[in-house]
């Protein structure tokens, strides 16, 4: 397999991270506010509190993965 294409597949698998990463903060983002409308600030809204903030730092260094093997392929 060539260079060109095993980035090209990093990029893909990077993408489709990204998106489950997405998906997650959207569902972890409907639970806190469903939760904070309720008044019920527990242990499940703490969690999911920290869990969103590990999500999204997470999602932050996916897309700079993203960038940097962009930054390659243009460079080929």
């Amino acid at each position: 397999m060539s260079k060109i294409d095993k980035i090209k597949e990093t990029l893909n698998s990077l993408r489709v991270g990204l998106s489950i990463i997405s998906a997650v903060l959207i569902t972890l983002g409907g639970t806190l506010g469903a939760l904070y409308k309720k008044d019920e600030i527990d242990f499940i809204f703490w969690v999911s509190s920290i869990l969103f903030f590990i999500f999204l730092m997470a999602g932050f260094v996916i897309a700079r993965q993203i960038n940097i093997k962009t930054n390659e392929l243009e460079d080929l």
